[in-house]
Parts: C-alpha cells; structure tokens; sequence
C-alpha cells in the first residue's frame, strides 16, 4: 500500500505558526514578535499561493535546492533576509507537520497483517524524521520523494519506483491520496487508488481506517 505525505497522513493544515517562525527567526539572530510573525506569514503565503506563485513552484519539488530557493525567492518580499530562511526553516521541520491520529495505528496495523508500505510524495526535503518522530519509519519499505527521485506526480516514475522496491506489481498496490489529479494519476497505471475527502478537520482523524478494508479487497 503507497500514501501520499501532506494531507493524508500529516497534517498541512497549520504547518507554519507564529510560534514555529518565532523559534527559527530567533536561532538567526533576528527577535519576532507573534503579531509580526503572523503578519509575515499572512505574506508569504499569499506570495506562494497567487497564481504566479504557483505557475513558480511548478515542479520546483523535483529538488531540494530547487524546491528552497523558489519557496525563498516568493517570500522575500514579505520575508525579507534572515525571515525567509526562518519561515522555510519552518515549514520543513518535521515538528511542523503533526501525524493524524489516526495515522500511526493504521500503518502498524496494515504492516501487522502483512502488507508492504510505501510513501509516494512531491516534496522539496526529506520526510523521513517525521515517520521517525511518529515510530513508524521502520515500517515503511519504500520513500519515493521527488526531490530525491526528479520526478513528480502525475509522472508514472514515483509511482513505479516504489512498487519495484516494495516487490509488488501496481495492480496489487492500493494508494493514498487526496489529490484527484496527482494522486489519482496512479489509476493510470492499473493501481486502485483511495481519495481522501478534501475537507478536514486540524487534530481530528483522517478517515484513514477505512483503508485496511480496501487493502483486504486488494489483496484478496
């Protein structure tokens, strides 16, 4: 079984708070109150989510370096200098990202009856300390992260990437997502795929039960 990361098993919903900018401004050097950090991070949001910002960050996950220098070059306008680092600094802490409650149980409980389980994910750095934070990264056979492979999704190459390490044909592979284009791409290549509703609550579980059924359904 593969999963997406951001929005299916961590939550995107808060992942940069005043406090967290506040922190990382602070080890640069540079004292934030929360009010201006909320301000910096109204800014830079709106930078990276207006339409040129994301006609930006188009494939920009393909790389780490690509992925942080087009994430900084937005904000530096709301984020000017040391800020910007201290935002993106921010944004990629695992500490930044909680787990779902529902996430950990239900990987332990697919991995216990069996199942291989992978994490397919267009993103700009390495994800694994937060499955390491949860105590669950022993129980992942397979990351396929785009900045580590130069591919994204709905590019087939993440997708059978991860079935060829977890040594499972994609038509026995269920998948994660929430995304019906990126994620639902997987369809494609004969995969089953599970979408998650778009709308979610922050601290309230995912709805991720519900796959260990359809995982019976595909490996039966």
């Amino acid at each position: 079984m593969l999963f997406d990361y951001s929005g299916t098993l961590f939550d995107d919903g808060a992942v940069l708070t005043p406090a967290g900018v506040c922190a990382q401004a602070a080890r640069r050097g540079v004292a934030l109150a929360p009010g201006e950090a909320e301000r910096v991070i109204a800014g830079a949001l709106a930078a990276v989510d207006s339409p040129s910002g994301r006609a930006a960050r188009e494939g920009c996950d393909r790389s780490a370096a690509r992925h942080r220098a087009v994430w900084t070059g937005l904000m530096a306008e709301s984020a000017p200098g040391a800020l910007a680092d201290a935002v993106y600094a921010c944004l990629v802490d695992p500490g930044s990202w909680p787990a779902y409650p529902d996430a950990a149980g239900v990987l332990r409980r697919l991995a216990g009856a069996g199942l291989r389980l992978g994490v397919v994910s267009n993103i700009g750095w390495d994800v694994r300390p937060s499955f390491t934070a949860l105590g669950v990264a022993d129980l992942v056979g397979s990351f396929a992260l785009s900045c580590e492979r130069g591919a994204v999704k709905p590019e087939p190459e993440l997708f059978l990437a991860a079935c060829e390490e977890l040594g499972v044909a994609p038509e026995r592979t269920l998948f994660v997502g929430d995304d019906p284009v990126k994620d639902g791409a997987a369809a494609r290549l004969g995969m089953p795929v599970y979408l998650l509703p778009a709308a979610r609550s922050a601290g309230r579980p995912r709805g991720l039960a519900a796959v260990s059924a359809l995982a019976g359904a595909v490996r039966g």
